[in-house]
């Protein structure tokens, strides 16, 4: 799990509409991104900020972190950079956006402020392969009772813009799941025995089978490469407005992941073509930091809903 840093408190107020798209030069690859790869590439990490929006019957503050990538040749440039940018706006257009019935409902009972800060790195990048990991702090509602933690990821093959999700790469069986929980054992501890209700359950959780949890929680799985010849892979599962109302207890994380070795996962290889891509991948291109890049003014550094949770410990 991730570690929050500790907040200090800081005033709060209501400022007028600000909507501010941050970012520098556009992000540009330089080469065609053709089947050999991209050699010279940048991928330039931008922000979507909002700060109390008057545009909605309750305010929000958004400081979601994305990257772009720019290929003037390549026919999909632009569906890609579409999709990055939407897998970083996934819960805000969840929650806050694009709301369903239920999250509309529950709006009108529970929202005062939306908030969300979502924090994007790139640990692996290549020739051919393109992997963003999606951090996000947000709360349904109300900073203090409703914040939640969760992470996702986008691979993506730089000579297609094809997008792999786990499923496309590894078999996910009781194998899988076996190995997965050992590590899971080491690094949390006896959640995570391995027994052969667990192995069902998480494999149920894996395969997105499991109906029961599905009514409550948006259940997805991630992975990325670490470019250290091991792959982080996790699951989250997303509350949903009935899950978050009868888990008001302050920030929490809906994650769990670990690093396994590439090697170790050899035996369960699908016959994608990511893994000759992996196995051939050198590191290119270069990633720009997000210029001038915005903290959130109620789950960023500093703010005040950490210190209220340490008091309340």
């Amino acid at each position: 799990m991730h570690t929050n840093e500790k907040r200090h408190a800081r005033k709060k107020h209501r400022a007028p509409l600000r909507i501010i798209l941050l970012s520098a030069a556009a992000a540009l690859c330089v080469c065609g991104c053709s089947p050999k790869g991209c050699e010279n590439y940048t991928v330039q990490m931008k922000q979507h900020f909002v700060e109390y929006s008057d545009e909605y019957d309750y305010w929000d503050v958004l400081t979601v972190e994305y990257p772009q990538l720019t290929d003037t040749e390549a026919a999909w440039a632009d569906t890609v950079n579409t999709r990055l940018y939407d897998t970083a706006m996934d819960r805000v257009n969840y929650w806050h956006l694009s709301p369903n019935e239920e999250v509309q409902a529950f709006q009108r009972e529970r929202f005062s402020i939306f908030c969300s800060d979502v924090s994007c790195s790139v640990p692996f990048h290549s020739q051919y392969l393109l992997s963003a990991d999606y951090r996000e702090l947000y709360s349904a509602g109300n900073p203090l009772w409703y914040t939640s933690q969760t992470e996702r990821t986008l691979n993506l093959d730089l000579t297609t813009g094809e997008v792999y999700e786990l499923a496309d790469i590894l078999r996910i069986d009781e194998a899988f799941i076996q190995l997965w929980c050992r590590a899971a054992g080491t690094k949390y501890g006896d959640a995570f025995e391995g027994t052969k209700a667990e192995t069902a359950l998480f494999l149920s959780w894996f395969l997105n089978e499991d109906e029961e949890t599905k009514e409550l929680y948006d259940l997805h799985t991630f992975f990325y490469p670490t470019g250290q010849d091991s792959f982080v892979i996790g699951f989250a599962y997303d509350p949903k407005p009935a899950a978050v109302s009868a888990a008001a207890t302050g920030p929490q994380d809906d994650t769990y992941c670990v690093e396994l070795a590439a090697a170790a996962l050899t035996p369960f290889r699908t016959d994608s073509p990511f893994w000759d891509k992996y196995d051939d991948s050198e590191e290119t291109g270069q990633i720009a930091a997000c210029e001038n890049k915005q903290e959130n003014l109620w789950l960023g550094k500093g703010a005040s809903v950490w210190d209220y949770w340490d008091e309340q410990r």
